[in-house]
């Protein structure tokens, strides 16, 4: 599959994003319609969550050297993160964190846990900052700053093949009332040429790898395998795509994590009540809301489905009794949650339709004093024009436009 347009072209007739020099390369500014899609998607996806289980935490934008040396990223990511804050408070460096993980270890060891609690499944849209080469920066798919659909699962070792198939399930569920299709699944694997880029036992290794082969091949998912390409803590499966540049770009990942459970020094109490050790899963079926959103505006072309457009209802008054009616709609429709907008241009009617065109609002009607006085209006919407009275209109809204169960 390959698509039409570049999201970065899509994005400013939409006006879903700026970036700014002064505000910093690869630091995008959501506008108000890319806010709307950014909430639309996270209330998706935490309807889903809640129901395999998961409970949300939020962690700091930063934290201490100690905290990323104990994890790894220091030793392996430093070239991708900022350089420290020095001599805050307690002359400390601090780091702005690359990845939400050592926060969340942090999250699972603040309390005693037992394996009836587990497997324990914390997630976050949690946002991240990543010094990425200023040639690679490209509009919201290669960033520098992202705020990614964390989560990490703590679990028992044994139980891993069956949550890594639960969470498998979730991601083709996620992509499926969304309409995505044309994707890949990868599984990314060390490199035994290079084992100093990737921590713990080689049989730790193969053990991670063929519990992620297995379960692709449970699920009936076609996939490629790639060394190398792991995480430094343990093998992933990516899901890749080809975007409007013709590169493939990796849109999620599910990785599974033997290592940082000793690391943190994370114990739960077993069956046995003896401590033990838990692995991780590292899993985000969404990305990050710049990636994702970028995809997204290039597989729709900017059409995007009901429940993601910013701006389900547009409305067109002529006159200035038409304004008043429109505002008074446009509350109504709000308290319903339907994302309406109020068009306030001067010039024709033509061309205020043509900008519009430009914002690809989900449906649009025009409303004059023939409609006022007539009660029906005609809806022009994707399904096609349909003439209808005002109370039928939020109907036919409200039942076109909700997220996805």
């Amino acid at each position: 599959m390959s698509f039409q347009f570049d999201h970065r072209s899509l994005a400013d007739e939409m006006e879903i994003f700026f970036l700014n020099e002064e505000i910093g390369a690869g630091l995008p500014v959501w506008l108000p319609n890319g806010v709307a899609i950014r909430d639309s998607l996270e209330a998706f996806i935490r309807r889903q969550e809640n129901k395999y289980g998961y409970q949300r935490v939020v962690s700091p934008h930063l934290g201490k050297a100690s905290l990323y040396e104990r994890s790894g990223h220091l030793r392996a990511f430093e070239a991708n993160m900022y350089p420290p804050l020095k001599g805050i408070d307690d002359s400390n460096d601090y780091y702005l964190k690359p990845m939400n993980c050592p926060h969340h270890h942090k999250i699972f060891s603040a309390l005693p846990r037992s394996y009836r609690q587990l497997p324990l499944r914390l997630a976050e849209y949690g946002q991240v900052y990543r010094f990425e080469n200023s040639g690679s920066l490209k509009g919201l798919s290669r960033v520098r700053g992202l705020c990614q659909n964390d989560a990490h699962i703590y679990l028992d070792p044994k139980d891993a093949k069956a949550e890594i198939l639960s969470v498998l399930e979730l991601h083709e569920h996620c992509y499926q009332q969304i309409g995505l299709k044309g994707y890949r699944y990868r599984l990314s694997k060390s490199d035994p040429d290079r084992p100093n880029d990737f921590d713990g036992a080689v049989q730790n290794w193969q053990q991670c790898e063929q519990i992620l082969r297995e379960c692709l091949m449970e699920k009936n998912l076609s996939y490629v395998e790639a060394i190398g390409e792991a995480a430094f803590y343990g093998p992933k499966i990516d899901v890749q795509i080809k975007m409007s540049h013709g590169v493939e770009e990796s849109i999620s990942s599910v990785q599974l994590d033997f290592n940082s459970g000793e690391k943190f020094d994370l114990h739960f109490v077993s069956d046995s009540g003896a401590a033990k050790s838990p692995w991780i899963i590292h899993r985000a079926p969404l990305g990050s809301h710049e990636r994702f959103v970028a995809l997204l505006l290039e597989y729709f072309d900017g059409v995007l489905p009901g429940w993601l457009a910013p701006i389900q209802l547009y409305l067109l008054p002529i006159g200035d009794d038409a304004v008043k009616y429109a505002n008074d709609i446009a509350h109504r429709l709000v308290e319903r949650n339907i994302r309406v907008h109020v068009d306030q241009n001067a010039g024709s009617l033509s061309k205020r339709i043509l900008f519009a065109h430009r914002l690809r609002p989900f449906s649009k009607l025009v409303i004059g004093e023939k409609e006022i006085s007539s009660g029906k209006f005609i809806l022009q919407c994707r399904q096609g024009d349909k003439s209808l009275e005002m109370s039928q209109i939020e109907e036919f809204l409200a039942a076109n436009v909700l997220v996805p169960g």
